[in-house]
């Protein structure tokens, strides 16, 4: 795959897979980021309404205009907004229920690049929730590893990762929380976005799969243009 491919594009929003490696937006290492290379391959600037972190691939969508971007990114901040996304994720040992969710408080440490679960009440901490669906095990050189799928309901620095951690299942290839692997780059993931048109109201949904190492060990089986936790 190259740095990213067009999966959808109008007026409004662009939707994208995005490589591992490649920067969501500009930072202080001037490496290649996709809004930099969205805006000279459309011409014209495009704004931002969520990120993954560089070393994640998968879905990301980006607003081609102002008025968008802010429809958007109300959409995804709101409780009861209809931004949805959902991840798939390796992570390492078994857990002890197939489904449930995690809540914590999640501190950033800008500095040290990394975010921490923290007591509730600690000065800067935001709340942090998510769900998780365990949809397989492979046990594999004496390594046992999960493929979980993940939804989203608020919008963290590194929360899944963080999250996962804690709950003693880092990411697999994840060294910075904990996973202590040979694995290749974040075996995080993208796999689902779904959002209302901000011109048209229709509910959009996308859906991409990861095919490279350690996801080959699953058999993903789900709708192709469902999400895991759809109804």
């Amino acid at each position: 795959m190259s740095l990213y491919d067009v999966l959808y594009r109008d007026g409004d929003v662009i939707v994208v897979n995005k490589s591992p490696g490649l920067l969501s937006q500009p930072d202080r290492s001037g490496d290649p980021d996709l809004l930099t290379l969205l805006s000279r391959e459309i011409g014209r600037p495009v704004y931002p309404v969520h990120r993954l972190d560089r070393g994640v691939g998968g879905l990301v969508a980006v607003a081609a205009n102002q008025r968008a971007a802010g429809f958007l990114s109300a959409q995804l901040s709101e409780d009861n907004g209809r931004f949805r996304k959902e991840y798939l994720t390796v992570v390492h040992g078994r857990f002890e229920q197939t489904e449930g969710e995690l809540s914590d408080c999640l501190l950033h440490e800008e500095r040290r690049r990394i975010t921490r679960v923290v007591p509730e009440g600690t000065p800067g901490a935001k709340d942090a929730r998510l769900a998780y669906r365990v949809l397989g095990e492979s046990d594999a050189e004496g390594v046992l590893l999960s493929l979980v799928a993940v939804r989203l309901f608020t919008g963290r620095t590194h929360q899944i990762r963080a999250q996962l951690s804690n709950a003693g299942h880092p990411v697999a290839g994840d060294g910075r929380y904990g996973a202590h692997d040979r694995f290749p780059p974040i075996a995080l993931f993208s796999s689902h976005l779904s959002f209302p048109h901000p011109e048209t109201g229709k509910l959009l949904r996308f859906s991409a799969r990861p095919t490279r190492s350690p996801f080959d060990r699953f058999s993903i089986v789900f709708p192709e243009e469902k999400g895991v936790f759809d109804d």
